[in-house]
């Protein structure tokens, strides 16, 4: 786990708050991750930042999916890193590096965003690709372990 935290101290802290489970919701969230993956792969030979943020928001939309299918969203201050501490909840010790590069494309896209000139490479952009795919697969196969009757496939 990178964040010691708990679902209590999650709550505890304002940064998630219960909400109903919504199949149609948790679905939406997760093929809006899927489309985010195709838009960044087919930004690749184009555009390294675009490939890296797409990426990184296919994590964060699966994320809430995530959070969605155990009945909770995030509060309205630092909601994405409050998907990632959420998150690792969740997630067991083998996932660890992957909710570390989660974590760390939050900080880079965050650099896209308010420091323009900040470089992504060719190969931060296929491992940001390569991670999310990674995630995104993970998460849809927590949620349907936890709601068999969801086919988030189809």
């Amino acid at each position: 786990m990178i964040f010691n935290n708990s679902i209590s101290d999650l709550l505890r802290q304002n940064l998630i708050k219960p909400c109903n489970v919504d199949f149609k919701t948790i679905k939406e969230f997760i093929n809006r991750a899927k489309k985010d993956l195709e838009t960044s792969e087919r930004n690749l030979k184009i555009d390294n930042d675009c490939t890296y943020t797409y990426a990184y928001n296919a994590m964060l939309h699966s994320g809430i999916a995530l959070m969605n299918s155990q009945g909770y969203r995030p509060e309205v201050k630092n909601k994405h890193l409050t998907v990632i501490r959420f998150t690792s909840v969740i997630f067991n010790e083998n996932q660890n590096n992957l909710l570390k590069m989660y974590n760390n494309m939050r900080k880079k896209r965050h650099l896209f965003i308010y420091e323009p000139f900040t470089p992504c490479s060719e190969k931060e952009a296929k491992d940001a690709l390569k991670s999310a795919r990674t995630f995104v697969e993970e998460i849809v196969n927590l949620i349907q372990e936890k709601n068999p009757e969801l086919d988030i496939n189809r």
